[in-house]
């Protein structure tokens, strides 16, 4: 991953477990200051746990990794330091196939649903 680092930090989304049976995963917008190395830099609202699995989605990419920093920083905000594991990119693709595969579904007969055993 190449070093880079804005004056201006760019909208991202984490995504982190809820922590219930659920599943769910909460959403917490934060600002992406920049990646060197495995690491990326991220503000936030919220403080977010050491050792915390979380997603964090930037432009069209995907980065999975672990919190490794959490300190406050001036104000009502955190910066958190996380060491990527994984990069996914070109999610908008992925996106557009997916909503196209879900969008085509199974081919329906023209006749509509018929019980079993009734033969054309």
């Amino acid at each position: 991953m190449t070093t880079s680092f804005s004056d201006d930090p760019e909208p991202a989304i984490i995504q982190i477990a809820s922590g219930g049976e659920s599943g769910t995963k909460r959403r917490i917008a934060c600002k992406f200051h920049g990646a060197q190395g495995q690491r990326i830099i991220l503000e936030t609202t919220e403080p977010i746990g050491v050792s915390s699995v979380i997603s964090v989605e930037h432009d069209d990419v995907l980065f999975l990794g672990e919190v490794v920093s959490c300190r406050g920083a001036s104000g009502p905000t955190w910066n958190l330091e996380v060491n990527v594991e994984q990069i996914l990119t070109g999610l908008q693709s992925l996106m557009a196939l997916r909503e196209r595969l879900l969008g085509e579904g199974v081919p329906q007969h023209p006749f509509g649903r018929l019980p079993l055993g009734v033969l054309n």
